[in-house]
């Protein structure tokens, strides 16, 4: 058996896409993007793949920023990763006018109604740091270690093209303790969870609970 860790290409985006959508349901049911946004699982796909055909750094739906796992050159896992503000802009500034581009300003202002809810479980992201996000691996091909591997693959190249680099962050949803226990068997320690207090937040997320962990790299 044969696992292969390589930089994503466009060729890659339909499983980028998959990707991002099964990291975002979080072994649940529920699509955060059709939810907000009042969109078809097909429409989220077509929407994600515009934005992600302009490949624009510094936030997540930018696919040269994945590295994808395969296990004898079949897709098995992938996960992104990019140093936040890293060309002065913060990461959701930039998701955010991708998606008012993408989407419509009428899409954004219908979803204003769940932007409290959503404020209840932000946690924002540190300047300087590196993010990682949206790690997931298909069914056949876990209990391999790939997340770890794509995870520890992202920060030594980081960490190699950028010495100072000090801090990676994760942000987990609390919907598999699984997860978070893979993620301290890489050197990643809990630092705080946010809880949305309404339960309505259920019929539109995959979870009401956000945690934060770090790695330092000292």
């Amino acid at each position: 058996m044969e696992i292969k860790i390589r930089r994503a290409e466009e060729k890659d985006i339909d499983f980028i896409i998959e990707t991002i959508i099964e990291a975002e349901k979080s072994y649940t049911n529920k699509l955060s993007y059709s939810t907000i946004f009042s969109l078809t699982i097909d429409e989220v796909k077509n929407h994600l793949r515009n934005i992600l055909q302009l490949d624009f750094p510094g936030q997540e739906l930018c696919y040269s920023q994945y590295l994808i796992a395969e296990v004898d050159d079949k897709y098995a896992g992938a996960c992104c990763a990019w140093i936040e503000g890293f060309d002065g802009l913060e990461s959701s500034v930039i998701k955010g006018n991708l998606l008012l581009t993408e989407l419509g300003a009428e899409k954004i202002i219908q979803a204003k109604k769940y932007f409290n809810m959503l404020h209840q479980i932000n946690i924002e992201r540190e300047v300087s740091t590196l993010q990682i996000v949206n790690a997931y691996v298909k069914p056949d091909f876990r209990g391999m270690g790939l997340i770890g591997k794509l995870i520890l693959e992202h920060i030594q190249n980081f960490k190699s093209n950028y010495p100072e680099l000090k801090k990676v962050q994760l942000r987990p949803i609390k919907t598999n303790p699984n997860a978070a226990r893979a993620y301290e068997k890489i050197g990643f320690h809990f630092v705080l969870e946010k809880k949305i207090d309404d339960p309505a937040a259920l019929e539109i997320l995959p979870a009401d609970t956000k945690i934060l962990m770090e790695k330092d790299l000292d």
